[in-house]
């Protein structure tokens, strides 16, 4: 009889153990999707992460010791073990990556590794149409072909090289017979000296961008500076002004340029220089322009403090007129991330970053998520399916869905 208790109560225990099991499945599950976010993966436990590329092929996920093709579903197709990775890129369908001991080597899709060049460079590469690559050390410029071999080289730059959609280059340069005064050089596809202009306005922040097909945007964004040239040297447009104060410029997908004045103006401009758009979202909801900014599909996402500790995220057309208004809590200058149907907005809030989710179309919140390492984000990309691959500045990448 005594025996039949004890079974018994081991039963009981049994039982009890099991329905607490159960609980704290049910607990862990509920975390798993804190928010309505359903985490499908994560990687770089074991790999911190570097850098993350979207292709066609998948996702290229560039670690400290591997380099790794991974598809949706977080299936790591191939993995490749290339350590120390100092500078990457993925242009024209190829990714690109390079270390001091290795040099700069191509990464195929299936993962093979072609061995470019041993030269230095303390730039990340970058290419053009015609598949010429460009590199940079210091003030040196060399561009190579597919099998390695020089086209031509440069020296004397102070400013990264860009190259438009004909395959011309474009930088800034200091010769040392005129060390007080800067150029701005364009090299033709073929290596040859187009021309070169003395460009007395150079200062430190001025920078270059390629235009789509042919010349080059010349822009200072504290200065107030956007200038247009052709490749053959003269200026197509000219939107500097210097009185509106410091912008961020943004590129949307149809090549419109976007100025973000801090003092609160947003001009929008097409590629032949046309003012398209003109409103003041600081003046108008109270935004902040020092935020970051983000331009998709039509439009235009900026963010303002909203009392103490909250952010508002506001979602407005290209005449300046409000779509929608978000609020969340956030301490923090947040980032604004835009894909086709939703947004996500990262920043920090008492309980460490997180990652906001919200419909594009409603400004509705569909979920929200905790980064996991606790390190604020670094790269956050949204594919078209709406799964969103955020990276965090330790190293960890999650890939969500809602």
């Amino acid at each position: 009889m005594g025996k039949g208790k004890m079974q018994g109560n081991t039963v009981v225990k049994a039982m009890a153990a099991i329905a607490v099991l159960i609980f704290i499945s049910a607990l862990a599950l509920t975390v798993y999707r804190s928010g309505g976010a359903a985490l499908n993966w994560q990687m770089g436990a074991d790999d911190p992460l570097k850098k993350i590329y979207p292709s066609d092929d998948g996702l290229y996920v560039v670690g400290t010791s591997n380099i790794s093709l991974v598809d949706a579903a977080g299936k790591t197709l191939w993995s490749i073990p290339f350590p120390n990775t100092a500078q990457s890129a993925y242009i024209n369908g190829r990714l690109l990556v390079y270390s001091q001991s290795s040099g700069l080597n191509a990464v195929g899709a299936d993962g093979t590794l072609k061995a470019l060049t041993r030269q230095s460079m303390n730039y990340p590469p970058t290419a053009g149409p015609d598949d010429t690559i460009l590199i940079r050390s210091y003030d040196l410029l060399s561009a190579i072909d597919l099998s390695g071999r020089e086209q031509w080289n440069a020296s004397g730059l102070v400013s990264d090289p860009v190259m438009d959609g004909n395959g011309n280059v474009y930088f800034f340069t200091r010769p040392p017979e005129h060390m007080v005064d800067v150029y701005l050089d364009c090299i033709s596809p073929g290596g040859s000296l187009r021309w070169s202009i003395q460009y007395p306005g150079y200062d430190s922040t001025t920078k270059l961008k390629a235009a789509r097909d042919d010349g080059v945007y010349v822009y200072d964004e504290p200065g107030g500076v956007l200038d247009c040239l052709s490749s053959y040297g003269n200026v197509r447009w000219d939107h500097t002004m210097p009185y509106l104060g410091q912008y961020s410029l943004v590129e949307d997908e149809h090549h419109w340029l976007y100025m973000f004045y801090m003092f609160g103006t947003v001009h929008v401009v097409n590629e032949q220089g046309t003012l398209i758009g003109k409103f003041n979202p600081a003046m108008t909801y109270g935004a902040n322009l020092s935020y970051m900014p983000s331009v998709c599909n039509g439009t235009i996402y900026v963010a303002g403090d909203s009392g103490k500790n909250a952010t508002a995220l506001y979602a407005l057309s290209i005449d300046g007129s409000l779509k929608w208004k978000h609020t969340f809590n956030g301490s923090a200058s947040p980032a604004i991330y835009a894909g086709k149907d939703i947004v996500c907005i990262g920043a920090d809030t008492k309980n460490g970053p997180v990652l906001y989710v919200v419909d594009s179309l409603q400004g509705d919140l569909i979920f929200t998520y905790n980064s996991g390492d606790g390190s604020g984000w670094e790269q956050v990309y949204i594919d078209e399916n709406d799964t969103i691959y955020a990276k965090t500045c330790g190293g960890m990448l999650y890939a969500l869905k809602g």
